[in-house]
């Protein structure tokens, strides 16, 4: 069996009812995301096909709404002139791997309550270190794609040996996928007290009960009046995620991800801002949003 990966869903999607699939990655070998860091990657996904087949086709609709960053959508709105972007998430390197071991029949089946708890004791590899002991981690979180983007990662027993890894590992919800097309009950037996997390959705809009724990992800392509959109977004109680056009800034209620703003320096493991609206501590929390570069 792949121990590095659950089950923790299957069962019909809420967008349309097809068969659908949440895996949950990282138990044994830390993630070799750049982005994000090390934290435990869930993929929400068609149970008849790979994520890369359903991007090609249309079916992933079941498990992102009418995401306008879906490749079909960018496709025909590009033979229409438009400059639309796809959205960035690989289907291959990561999505693609995970159905095709749980298609295979090699992932086991869990309650989310039961995935949760076999995460309360594991903590997050923080990256490189020099230490001379052996086995040493060898896992590099270099911003730098091209010249530096890990191939592999290494077991967690690695970081144990070493006392490498101290800080309680967190969760991205929907690494693939949207958190919305499955009922909001599996995050929240997912999310552990205390820990960083990053969640977003794009069907925020007829999900406002998603918005304590979940960004309302917003961009111009599915949204051209941004403005509008975040009006509605702060409304329904959203603190929310966008992707900046090209040469604009982040408004007065926004802030720019700190990854990008150090190079990669700080990663969603580190960081864990997007995380929702619900209140920390018993601390009401301001409603802003958090934005990324232009994609180009």
């Amino acid at each position: 069996m792949n121990t590095n990966t659950l089950c923790v869903y299957d069962g019909p999607s809420l967008r349309d009812g097809v068969r659908t699939i949440v895996l949950i990655s990282g138990y044994d070998t830390p993630s070799i995301n750049t982005k994000t860091g090390d934290m435990l990657q869930s993929y929400i996904m068609r149970a008849d096909m790979s994520p890369s087949m359903a991007a090609a086709i249309g079916a992933d609709e079941t498990i992102c709404g009418l995401c306008a960053l879906r490749p079909i959508i960018v496709k025909a709105a590009r033979l229409r002139g438009s400059t639309a972007i796809p959205c960035y998430v690989d289907k291959v390197r990561g999505p693609d791997g995970v159905w095709q071991s749980w298609a295979a029949g090699n992932v086991e089946t869990v309650t989310p309550q039961e995935a949760a708890a076999r995460y309360a004791n594991l903590r997050r590899c923080p990256g490189p270190c020099d230490n001379e002991r052996q086995p040493y981690c060898k896992l590099d979180h270099s911003h730098l794609y091209a010249a530096a983007y890990p191939k592999s990662g290494h077991s967690r027993k690695r970081c144990a040996a070493i006392d490498h890894a101290t800080t309680p590992l967190g969760l991205r919800d929907g690494a693939y996928g949207d958190p919305a097309t499955v009922d909001a009950a599996i995050w929240r037996a997912l999310h552990l007290q205390g820990r960083k997390r990053t969640s977003y959705t794009h069907q925020w809009e007829t999900s406002p009960e998603l918005a304590d724990m979940a960004m309302a992800s917003i961009d111009a392509q599915t949204w051209p009046d941004v403005d509008a959109a975040i009006v509605k977004a702060k409304a329904l109680g959203f603190r929310w995620y966008r992707i900046l056009r090209r040469g604009e800034q982040p408004r007065n209620d926004e802030r720019m991800c700190p990854e990008a703003t150090t190079n990669g320096a700080i990663s969603c493991a580190d960081c864990g801002a997007c995380d929702g609206s619900g209140d920390r501590n018993g601390k009401a929390r301001r409603l802003i949003g958090i934005t990324i570069p232009a994609i180009t």
